[in-house]
């Protein structure tokens, strides 16, 4: 894929999107079950242990424009097998996020029968995966016009909720004390991630060496303290915020006012939407780039003669984005994709020294402070570190996903 479509700005809106999904909405109500008053810091540490990976993230994107992200991080550190594990779970955990909040989406429009539901959530991923089997540019357009949404909807609940702050509903003891905060870190997670997928479409975008490091870095900045900022208001403004809802954020919004509301709503369904678009954008560039280098059926690796977009890949995590979304419900999707993330935030961290080893980068270039060791083991350690609050299940259904994986390579090898 050798057009070069996407400027800093398109990468920059694409790492929002992909942050500012469905979790800021559907989330706060577990959040503030988990740490009480102080859900707000939950992002607040979060945040604070991705750092370290999004700056590895970014030196590792300045490195290179080919398109694929993490996956070519981990062939060049690691060797192309690890590269494959890695790679594998950034697409598996890509077509998770698109599925969970593709059926969020299905739900807050209103279906009541189930069948419907999940008939509406696979076609809107087929609706979603066509936009972007025309051209990247088309997608990377509807990207920028939904986090104009949903930024616009979120600012509107921030400042209605200033004039119903109220301090005094800080404090007090935290309702499960240790375990409950981890429990909050790591669901503070799902919301944060994304910032991920900014270097993945890195082979179709201008001047990557530069956008890529914007994106990863000022994507994250910016979503942490926009989530911090919001959980603060919901805490202080609404009091029924513990009470377990699909949606938290547009009932505190109704609760403040029935106008505020309906705009909470509409900016919920266009960030969800947006989001879903986002992952149809992403997520099949790593099948692409896997396929690429041989370790998928070289179909994955085709590149459309008319529209320079990797067709094949784009209908197969089509597909597999409708089959999960048909399959499971949003709070399994989320848990899924949270254990399925962590692997690929460790190992590009792991990969910086050794690719500062193997492949010294010329100057000029962004890379993390502190030596080449520093930055990247706190990072590997803080991504270990999220998955203090995850369950056997996610465990074994992400372990289930990746096993497959393995199945896909014996049999790709072999038929090569």
């Amino acid at each position: 894929m050798s057009a070069r479509r996407l400027g800093w700005l398109d990468v920059l809106a694409i790492g929002v999107n992909a942050i500012v999904g469905s979790g800021v909405f559907s989330l706060p109500d577990d959040m503030r079950r988990e740490m009480g008053a102080y859900s707000p810091l939950a992002f607040v540490l979060c945040a604070l242990l991705l750092i370290p990976v999004a700056a590895c993230f970014a030196e590792l994107g300045a490195r290179t424009d080919d398109t694929g992200g993490p996956y070519i991080y981990a062939a060049r550190a690691f060797g192309p097998r690890a590269g494959f594990v890695i790679g594998w779970s950034c697409w598996l955990n890509a077509f998770l996020s698109w599925a969970a909040n593709t059926t969020l989406f299905v739900e807050l429009v209103g279906a009541e029968s189930k069948v419907v539901a999940k008939l509406a959530a696979v076609g809107v991923v087929a609706l979603l995966g066509a936009i972007n089997y025309v051209g990247v540019k088309p997608g990377a357009a509807v990207v920028k016009l939904v986090v104009v949404g949903k930024l616009a909807a979120i600012g509107c609940f921030i400042a209605a909720g200033l004039f119903a702050f109220d301090p005094t509903r800080f404090g007090g003891a935290l309702p499960h004390g240790a375990a409950g905060v981890g429990s909050g870190i790591y669901l503070a997670l799902f919301p944060l991630q994304g910032f991920e997928v900014v270097p993945v479409p890195a082979g179709e975008t201008k001047d990557p060496r530069r956008a890529v490091p914007i994106g990863l870095l000022g994507s994250l900045a910016l979503s942490a303290v926009l989530f911090v900022v919001v959980q603060t208001i919901l805490v202080s403004a609404y009091p029924d915020l513990a009470k377990d809802s699909v949606t938290p954020l547009v009932d505190a919004a109704r609760y403040l006012s029935p106008k505020l509301g309906v705009i909470v709503f509409v900016g919920s369904l266009i960030s969800i939407g947006g989001f879903t678009a986002g992952s149809a954008l992403g997520s099949p560039r790593y099948a692409y780039a896997i396929a690429k280098a041989g370790q998928l059926p070289s179909a994955l690796a085709r590149v459309h003669d008319r529209f320079g977009t990797p067709h094949i890949a784009i209908l197969v995590t089509t597909a597999a984005a409708a089959a999960l979304a048909a399959t499971f419900d949003y709070r399994q999707l989320v848990g899924f994709s949270n254990v399925t993330v962590v692997f690929q935030y460790a190992a590009t961290c792991l990969a910086v020294p050794l690719l500062r080893k193997k492949e010294p980068a010329p100057g000029g270039r962004f890379k993390v402070p502190g030596g080449a060791w520093l930055v990247p083991v706190l990072g590997a350690v803080g991504s270990i570190a999220l998955l203090y609050g995850s369950s056997g299940e996610e465990f074994a259904w992400s372990g289930a996903g990746i096993l497959l994986g393995f199945v896909i390579l014996a049999i790709t090898t072999r038929s090569r």
